[in-house]
């Protein structure tokens, strides 16, 4: 099996998509796929990397896209290659094929505000004629800076989730899906990830020198 994950991170290698994609890659890799990554945003800079993109695709059995949550959407790179692959698919595409999975991390508390993001993905295999493999779907992504070791816990929950989910992809299924509940679990409580969260905020503030407070809303009439 040829799979291909696509970061769709403008952060590349530094991202917590690569992290999260790269964990899920070596997975499937010791159960026998050949994994292919790309970088989105590094790829649409020219014709020859955008046309690089697009056969990769066409060549693979499984798509697989890790990427952060935008404005409850996929970042905007993103959302052109997939419009690419769809103007390239046309009506001559194999039906269900490749297998369309997805890893989304959001910095929200809550796992479900990625659900719209999700749901256009669902959308694009169906219209595309894509299998919908489903989709591993977190909050609280802003933690993953530190890699898994530093997590609460070590990450076990997440760890647990990708590897079910590679074993299961690489076998021609979908993604379980008490791999995706596990992975939806959050890290810390609400409260403690809003209060650490809201002093950074406030680090960075202070940092940069910001005369105005936090609840500043010039534009709110």
């Amino acid at each position: 099996m040829n799979a291909l994950m696509l970061v769709g991170s403008p952060k590349g290698r530094n991202s917590s998509s690569f992290l999260l994609g790269s964990r899920l890659a070596e997975g499937m890799g010791k159960h026998g796929v050949t994994v292919r990554v790309e970088f989105v945003h590094q790829g649409l800079r020219t014709e020859e990397g955008t046309r690089r993109l697009l056969d990769a695709v066409g060549s693979s059995d499984l798509l697989v896209l890790a990427f952060p949550l935008y404005v409850d959407s996929l970042p905007a790179p993103l959302t052109r290659l997939l419009e690419l692959v769809a103007e390239r698919r046309g009506s001559s595409a194999y039906p269900g094929a490749p297998r369309l999975a997805v890893v989304i991390q959001c910095g929200f508390p809550e796992a479900h505000h990625c659900d719209t993001a999700v749901g256009i993905c669902r959308l694009f295999a169906v219209r595309t004629g894509m299998r919908w493999a489903g989709a591993l779907a977190m909050g609280m992504g802003g933690q993953l800076a530190r890699g898994f070791r530093k997590l609460p816990g070590g990450g076990r929950n997440i760890l647990e989730a990708i590897d079910r989910t590679a074993e299961s992809l690489a076998r021609g299924d979908d993604v379980p899906g008490e791999a995706t509940e596990l992975f939806a679990k959050p890290l810390v409580p609400r409260w403690m990830y809003t209060l650490f969260g809201n002093l950074g905020w406030r680090m960075q503030m202070r940092k940069n020198k910001s005369r105005r407070p936090m609840s500043y809303r010039p534009y709110a009439q």
